[in-house]
């Protein structure tokens, strides 16, 4: 009797540490794939292709909208369409492998599992003649085997952060381009589909992702990027998450607002609690109570790849410099600001501000000042190539850095008058 309820018990039990475990961690969880790409933007991924009647209008619209995507491709499709996967190489797209087969991971078999992952790294390279770095298993689902696969061949698995469900015909175009605007933050990645699913979904898609290359950088102010994982262990990806976390929070809560997807610089209104800030002809722009205008960088877009600190810095000061014009223009078309005299910020990244127009002036050190170099420490070694080993001592405290809005649009505006 006890062989009886122990044999069952056992059998669910390597079941379970067969699908769901392996599934629960890296396709739910994330833990061992790639959820996020660490980086300004979003990244566009379609799966199930090639398509011979739809990936080549999907190509020519994403060509038309200057956006480069990654295409995880079926590999017996790839076989079936080479041409078809060498244009989308030729164009500028990457590639990654969905799987020899279109078939759930849960219903292979370890050794099927293995084949067919082998038969789909192998189709894919003989048709580009290049490596195949990322791998995405049909429907983002994992089996003990597929994990054991990846990890031995080394391979990244991507999966995503927002889905459309653009597979489903009963969806609208707006449906899918909707569901995914309410998800996308920054470093998402979004998953679509040229083939596969109900006859005639692709249509929906491409219709949807038309909506998408207009929204995202127009109503989220993200850019669309290639798809780039950095070589980051998992601690630090989930320090950099739960810090991402922390500033989105705090840009919520304060109302710090992005001007477009590139720059440098967000801004908002704080009442202002500094030092007198005086002009060069005697004029007090803002006392303690006065609204200014507050700017604050955008640290994801301050990511340089660089690991020399005075390179670094050249980089940073020519980011704020390619910045400026469009903080500028905004500034002198925005309503909001139309009342504010001065631009101000306290930072430890103050070197060089003179430079570009600003004036810098020491402030009162208090705890509130000290927190603030302690919390901008923290960025530097959540977003500095060199993490904890970059020397910061340097930096000494945070100083005000500030600008008159007269200053700032007659030296970098090109929409005013003295330009």
């Amino acid at each position: 009797m006890n062989d009886l309820i122990f044999l069952p018990i056992l059998i669910l039990l390597v079941l379970l540490a067969y699908t769901l475990i392996p599934d629960l961690f890296i396709h739910r969880l994330g833990i061992g794939s790639w959820k996020r790409h660490y980086q300004p933007g979003v990244a566009l991924t379609f799966d199930d292709g090639p398509n011979p009647l739809y990936t080549p209008a999907l190509l020519d619209l994403l060509d038309q909208y200057k956006t480069k995507a990654t295409f995880f491709l079926v590999g017996e499709r790839a076989a079936q369409y080479p041409e078809l996967v060498r244009e989308i190489q030729k164009r500028g797209h990457q590639l990654g492998v969905h799987c020899q087969v279109h078939q759930h991971a849960w219903l292979m078999s370890p050794w099927k599992t293995w084949k067919v992952w082998n038969e789909g790294i192998s189709t894919l390279e003989q048709v580009t003649g290049s490596p195949i770095e990322y791998i995405r298993p049909p429907w983002g689902t994992f089996n003990l085997l597929t994990l054991l696969w990846f990890k031995r061949h080394k391979r990244r698995a991507v999966l995503w952060t927002a889905e459309g469900h653009d597979w489903d015909i009963r969806r609208t175009p707006e449906q899918i381009a909707q569901r995914i605007l309410n998800k996308i933050e920054e470093g998402g990645i979004i998953v679509l589909h040229d083939s596969g699913g109900d006859d005639g979904a692709p249509e929906h898609t491409l219709q949807a992702l038309r909506i998408l290359l207009q929204k995202i950088p127009e109503v989220k102010k993200l850019p669309l990027l290639p798809l780039s994982l950095p070589e980051w262990s998992g601690l630090h990806r989930l320090t950099y998450r739960l810090w991402e976390k922390w500033e989105s929070y705090y840009a919520h809560r304060n109302r710090i607002a992005r001007i477009n997807t590139t720059s440098l610089f967000r801004i908002s209104k704080i009442k202002y609690k500094g030092p007198d800030l005086i002009g060069d002809d005697g004029t007090v722009l803002a006392h303690e109570g006065d609204i200014v205008g507050e700017l604050h960088l955008d640290n994801t877009r301050l990511q340089i790849k660089q690991t020399d600190s005075q390179k670094i810095g050249i980089e940073a000061l020519r980011l704020a410099r390619a910045s400026l014009p469009v903080l500028a223009d905004y500034i002198a078309q925005s309503l909001e600001y139309q009342d504010i005299n001065v631009f101000v910020g306290l930072t430890l990244l103050n070197r060089g501000a003179k430079g570009l127009g600003f004036k810098v002036q020491n402030v009162p050190i208090s705890p509130f000042v000290r927190w603030v170099g302690i919390l901008q420490k923290i960025i530097m070694r959540v977003y500095h190539p060199q993490g904890k080993t970059h020397r910061m001592t340097r930096l000494g405290e945070p100083k005000i850095i500030w600008i008159s809005k007269d200053a700032l649009l007659k030296r970098w505006s090109s929409l005013s008058s003295n330009a």
